[in-house]
């Protein structure tokens, strides 16, 4: 069963209820999406995008201290330290897709989470977002789409922006990587949006809050809609070299694409591992930015491999840590350990 009709009605009371929401949010199309439905839907409030660490942890107290908000909303993130609980005495909505954590023990939390009833029911953040809010549909429909889930408002979004959906499509990949995808070109734009400094990210978030319809982004018919496209663009022929050079990587006598490349400033990972599992979809796929003396990844399987049960085994020995969905997880390792971390996932594939 997922989150009942009635967790989803509570969730919107207290947001009703709330006059000062503090939003935290997960940097991906997802958690961004979702964010911007709730905040739409409110009109009020603040958001702070939970970057570089699948973490919230304790240096986010200072963000509520300073906000001083009547309502915490932890959206799309799969750790909240226990050491946040503790410190924070405001009502908190954790609402979330990940493996669910115990929150019992903290009388102002309450955690809306679909596994929480079944462990398979993986719907994405934004889905749920939009089941409270009403929207916006096609904002919605992207979230859910870059989250690789077809929602069952496609239908709906179907008659309203037939032109953004391709001839033909039968599964999420087709949405995200057609060329004639118009809801796939916007998850990248998004995403593209969310890369750089918390300052920058959230700057085109807000600019992304104030968008009414996609084709002021995709036609560029508004100084908001330029400046999204403008970001993106910057970016597109920066991750089309990198991803020509990881599909050079491909060898099908392995069963795992493995790739890295070197960037002090924003992540790319995310954004190629999808696509080259599209295009490779029996191989697992390791992207890897190495930033700070750690290798940051992004790993892939389209259903070969369980990730969780592989990086469990791998990190074992190793300074590092990782985790997420059943096949599309993050992880980071120390650079001392990187070449150990790799041989023992191609070890546990043989």
């Amino acid at each position: 069963m997922p989150i009942t009709k009635k967790e989803l009605k509570e969730i919107k009371d207290a947001l009703d209820a709330s006059a000062r929401p503090l939003f935290l949010f997960d940097d991906d199309c997802d958690g961004t999406t979702s964010f911007v439905q709730l905040y739409k839907y409110k009109k009020e409030g603040k958001g702070v995008p939970v970057k570089a660490s699948p973490v919230v942890d304790e240096k986010y107290v200072r963000k509520v201290e300073e906000y001083q908000p009547d309502l915490v909303f932890i959206v799309d993130k799969p750790v909240v330290k226990p050491e946040f609980f503790d410190k924070v005495k405001t009502p908190i909505i954790w609402l979330d897709h990940h493996k669910p954590m115990d929150v019992k023990r903290w009388s102002n939390v309450k955690c809306y989470n679909p596994r929480i009833h079944d462990d398979e029911d993986n719907l994405p953040a934004t889905y749920w977002c939009y089941k409270v809010t009403g929207g916006p549909l096609w904002l919605a429909t992207v979230g859910a789409v870059a989250d690789w889930h077809v929602p069952d408002y496609i239908k709906e979004f179907e008659k309203e922006y037939k032109d953004l959906l391709p001839p033909k499509y039968k599964k999420v990949e087709d949405l995200l990587f057609n060329p004639k995808s118009g809801v796939g070109k916007l998850a990248r734009i998004i995403s593209f949006n969310l890369k750089g400094t918390v300052q920058e990210t959230m700057k085109s978030v807000l600019v992304l809050t104030r968008i009414e319809t996609p084709y002021e982004i995709l036609n560029q018919t508004t100084p908001r809609g330029k400046y999204l496209y403008k970001k993106y663009k910057r970016l597109a022929d920066k991750y089309h070299a990198l991803l020509e050079r990881a599909k050079a990587a491909f060898d099908e006598n392995e069963k795992v694409l493995i790739f890295t490349y070197e960037d002090d400033q924003m992540s790319l990972t995310s954004d190629l591992s999808n696509e080259l599992l599209y295009l490779f979809p029996e191989q697992l796929i390791m992207i890897a930015r190495r930033h700070n003396g750690e290798y940051k990844y992004s790993l892939r399987s389209a259903g070969k491999y369980e990730i969780p049960l592989l990086l469990e085994k791998a990190l074992k020995g190793v300074e590092g840590y990782g985790g997420g969905h059943t096949y599309a997880c993050g992880g980071c390792v120390a650079e001392k350990d990187d070449e150990k971390f790799v041989k023992a996932i191609k070890r546990l594939l043989k």
